[in-house]
């Protein structure tokens, strides 16, 4: 939610939740950091373009020089016009959860979000040390982490103001389950604080001046001093290798920062669990020329890359020659598993209640977490969609739903993969609800439209129209604007959170029966009764 304050807090994720002076200031026109068009905007054009794929970084290096792209990337207009922004399928580097947006969706039944602090150290040293956009403050993933978190309850004491007085918003951080059932149960939004990001408490792969020393006591203590802060929820690792686990083994560009952040060349393998188990680590190698496993995973780094922050272009260029290796092709992983520190602070967590987000996690530290949870017959969360064959829901965890995009010949394609994994769940013992994983704001992108050429396979029919009624039919809604913009769900898919109403509507519209769509209105429900479960393991487990 408020990645503005990410990757050093100087506008490559561009538009504030909030801002105390209003709109104007929260969502002003973004040229003040993308530049004229958006030529400023490498990280997002690079994103928006390729995804997951490998960008043609070669090409783009003069643009790198030249400090702007060649061409225009994007209209740049925010409030009052949003000419080209926001746009959640195609813009990844700009708001899409401004606090009204936000409370549209609430107004549909939202009733629980979970919002992790995420931001990338070395996006931001790329940036930042090209003179390409500017910092606020340094680019550690800690500092941002620890600002998101102090602007999330900066944000509650907004939206309370707005509301009447403490207390009297809809915006709600809890602390405990019981807490969450409080504020639903009083008709407002539960939102449970979590972390998200690759250097968690500093703990790099490969410590540099002025780091900690991350022992058991160390990550004790930061365990401690970030559930105080509200944190419940914790990923042990994002994109990158760090001292608790190898990074989620993403092979997209994003890839080539794992090597600036460690110094380590990538470290894929052949020798995958068998059957493998999914996730991010999974599969052909884009960077083949930048892998080079190695036996012990903590080892000293084979490459110095301490000056990157400073001279990013220049300490990556003297490896484009590896860059542009082609792709190995095969079903490949990440060489290595949980360490010991590792281990340590999921036990941690678990004695703590706290909530073990499993999703990022690469096929061999997967495998071994998932050891330690049954072993201590603890729930996890997979908010990234894993749910590791169904034991993920034996152990009363819980993980995240979508609906498809385009319709069938026959009433209700669009809900019936939803309902088959009600199913599956129900089948593996878990309670029969799942709730949307957008991971807005993420750079994960956001559910496209049904109706344009070439987006659904066959014609589609029955757009959402206005005015339509809630699923609790409490409320009536009508066509959003964002400033002076009519937005249509049909033809731009989810723009922001706000549309989360068109989600809903389009999808009820092709189910068989109202009951198909129920166990979504259960999510909240069925993250509390995990939670619940986690505090009740915690308890049992002892400290």
């Amino acid at each position: 939610m408020h990645s503005n304050y990410a990757f050093g807090g100087g506008g490559l994720f561009h538009g504030g939740a909030y801002h105390r002076l209003g709109v104007e200031h929260a969502l002003p026109d973004c040229s003040i950091s993308h530049g004229e068009m958006g030529r400023k905007d490498f990280f997002g054009y690079i994103f928006d373009q390729t995804g997951n794929a490998e960008p043609d970084i070669a090409s783009l290096l003069p643009d790198l020089v030249a400090k702007q792209l060649a061409v225009d990337n994007h209209a740049t207009a925010g409030y009052p016009d949003f000419t080209d922004w926001p746009n959640g399928p195609t813009r990844s580097t700009h708001q899409t959860q401004y606090y009204v947006w936000l409370q549209r969706a609430y107004l549909a039944g939202l009733r629980l979000e979970v919002l992790h602090a995420t931001t990338n150290a070395i996006i931001c040293d790329f940036m930042i040390g090209e003179g390409i956009q500017e910092s606020r403050y340094g680019c550690d993933d800690m500092t941002a982490v620890d600002r998101i978190i102090d602007e999330s309850y900066a944000m509650e004491r907004y939206i309370d103001a707005q509301s009447g007085g403490p207390g009297l918003g809809w915006f709600r951080v809890v602390h405990t389950p019981a807490e969450a059932r409080t504020v639903i149960a009083s008709g407002k939004l539960a939102v449970v604080l979590g972390i998200e990001t690759s250097n968690l408490f500093d703990c790099k792969l490969t410590p540099r001046n002025g780091d900690p020393t991350c022992d058991e006591a160390y990550i004790e203590s930061q365990l401690d001093h970030y559930y105080d802060l509200g944190v419940r929820a914790i990923f042990p690792v994002h994109k990158y290798d760090n001292k608790f686990t190898p990074g989620d083994g993403d092979r997209a560009f994003i890839e080539l920062g794992n090597f600036s952040n460690s110094g380590h060349w990538s470290n894929f393998t052949l020798d995958c669990p068998d059957p493998q188990v999914g996730g991010f680590d999974s599969g052909d190698i884009n960077f083949g020329g930048l892998n080079t496993p190695r036996d012990v995973y903590d080892s000293p780094a084979a490459v110095d890359n301490s000056k990157f922050p400073n001279a990013p272009l220049n300490t990556t260029a003297m490896y484009l020659g590896q860059i542009s290796e082609p792709p190995l092709v095969g079903a490949y992983c990440q060489n290595a598993s949980l360490t010991p520190l590792g281990e340590h602070m999921i036990g941690e967590m678990m004695t703590r209640g706290m909530i073990l987000e499993v999703d990022h996690l690469p096929q061999w530290s997967y495998v071994r977490a998932y050891e330690l949870l049954q072993a201590a017959k603890y729930p996890a969360s997979g908010s990234h969609g894993r749910d590791n064959n169904g034991a993920l829901y034996e152990l009363g965890g819980v993980s995240k739903t979508g609906l498809d995009v385009c319709r069938g010949d026959t009433p209700g394609q669009a809900v019936q993969g939803f309902k088959d994994k009600i199913q599956f769940i129900k089948d593996h013992g878990g309670y029969p609800a799942e709730g949307f994983g957008f991971d807005l704001n993420g750079f994960a992108g956001a559910r496209g439209p049904r109706f344009g050429d070439g987006v659904c396979p066959a014609p589609q029919a029955d757009p959402v129209t206005y005015p339509f009624a809630s699923y609790a039919d409490d409320l009536e809604f009508s066509q959003p604007m964002v400033g002076n913009r009519k937005l249509d769900f049909n033809t731009e898919g989810l723009v922001h959170i706000g549309l989360l109403p068109e989600l809903i509507e389009d999808a009820r519209r092709d189910a068989v029966d109202e009951a198909d769509l129920e166990p979504l209105f259960r999510s909240a429900e069925g993250y509390i009764r995990m939670w619940e479960l986690a505090e009740q393991r915690a308890a049992e487990l002892g400290r």
